[in-house]
């Protein structure tokens, strides 16, 4: 008979990601250990659409039950074994003296915009802040900001050491994460519309360098447990930062319609999350929905960036360009407020600066100037 049914399974194995999954289904927490097996093991399923309807199950599923720290970071370190990588394992950035602000955003926002993150990255490496920008393809827009850069003539290389040569020139570098994580991303797919549990935090650990300072932006409104999150693999400041026009669409970014979730970290020390009309702050506005929604193309999306960069967009767009930019600024310095950082921030729109950095972007990564002259 044992020879008919086999072996009877040892006790100590791992379960089946199914003991899990009826605990998740049930509204049960799992320990860090155990997100981290259900992860791994989901990742490890050979058939793709197997995989796929799996992976939506786990990572949706423990959003929606309200994910625990300790779940968010074991599905997150389950995500980087499968390319044996660690975030504590990264070398520091080599500015010795200076200060870099990292930039990612969860992506899969409710209210679609232009890419806002891409030209703020570019306007405050034009004020003089060293930014380390996370950049990738779109899975739920017209272009994410890898698509966009590539339209612009940016040349997008895996070679950190040249990414940092392009830094070290024109204050950005812009690290493409699917050539950072490339095992993870055939296994991910790029089939995910709305914030899972990785989107509290996985997109800001995957530049390749440690940073001093990071701004992340997600499209949810929980930037209390996100903080929490990022705080578990980043030592040094950060702002955790989300808006809304409607409390039902958020944005990864700072906002200038509605209000701004914010919460950050500064010597160690948590502040309060705050709730803010930036808008009201900064003395611009009002703004409609409309005046900021993205229209279009991958196409069109560049050339809404470079109508940003030289002055031809909405006061909108370029306020919320901005502002976003500023918030940049105020990482990247000791001093500013973040009002004083919109005004330098504003006059490097004006005064073509930003333009200009853009181009030498093209320029210094060995980038195709021509592509970036079309829409000049």
């Amino acid at each position: 008979m044992a020879d008919l049914i086999g072996s009877i399974p040892s006790q100590e194995a791992t379960p089946h990601f199914g003991a899990f999954l009826h605990r998740l289904n049930a509204g049960q927490n799992l320990t860090y250990t155990e997100a981290r097996a259900y992860m791994t093991k989901v990742l490890a399923i050979a058939d793709p659409r197997q995989r796929s309807a799996q992976l939506a199950v786990l990572l949706n599923g423990i959003m929606a039950k309200h994910p625990t720290i300790d779940e968010a970071t074991g599905v997150i370190d389950a995500a980087f074994d499968l390319d044996l990588r660690r975030p504590a394992d990264r070398p520091e950035h080599p500015f010795t003296g200076e200060k870099v602000v990292a930039v990612a955003g969860s992506g899969k926002k409710g209210l679609k915009t232009p890419n806002i993150s891409t030209p703020a990255a570019i306007v405050a490496a034009a004020a003089g802040i060293k930014v380390a920008k996370c950049a990738s393809s779109a899975t739920s827009s017209a272009a994410g900001s890898a698509d966009t850069l590539k339209n612009l003539g940016v040349h997008l290389t895996s070679e950190v050491p040249r990414t940092l040569d392009v830094m070290a020139s024109c204050n950005l570098g812009v690290f493409e994460i699917e050539q950072m994580i490339p095992r993870f991303d055939a296994a991910y797919g790029g089939l995910f519309f709305a914030p899972h549990v990785l989107s509290l935090g996985f997109p800001a650990l995957l530049l390749p360098i440690k940073t001093d300072n990071l701004l992340y932006g997600i499209a949810h409104p929980d930037v209390d447990l996100s903080v929490e999150v990022l705080r578990r693999y980043h030592a040094g400041d950060m702002l955790v930062v989300s808006s809304t026009p409607d409390n039902i669409r958020w944005i990864d970014e700072v906002g200038i319609i509605g209000e701004t979730s914010v919460v950050g970290v500064r010597g160690g020390q948590r502040g309060q999350t705050r709730r803010l009309a930036m808008a009201e702050i900064l003395g611009v506005g009002p703004y409609r929905t409309a005046e900021i929604a993205a229209h279009g193309t991958a196409t069109d999306q560049a050339r809404t960036v470079v109508d940003i960069l030289a002055g031809r967009s909405t006061r909108a767009l370029a306020d919320m360009v901005a502002v976003n930019a500023a918030t940049l600024i105020f990482l990247g310095s000791t001093t500013l407020t973040v009002p004083a950082a919109f005004e330098i921030a504003c006059e490097a729109l004006t005064s073509g600066a930003a333009l200009n950095t853009l181009t030498q972007l093209v320029q210094r990564s060995g980038g195709d100037r021509g592509a970036l002259g079309r829409w000049l």
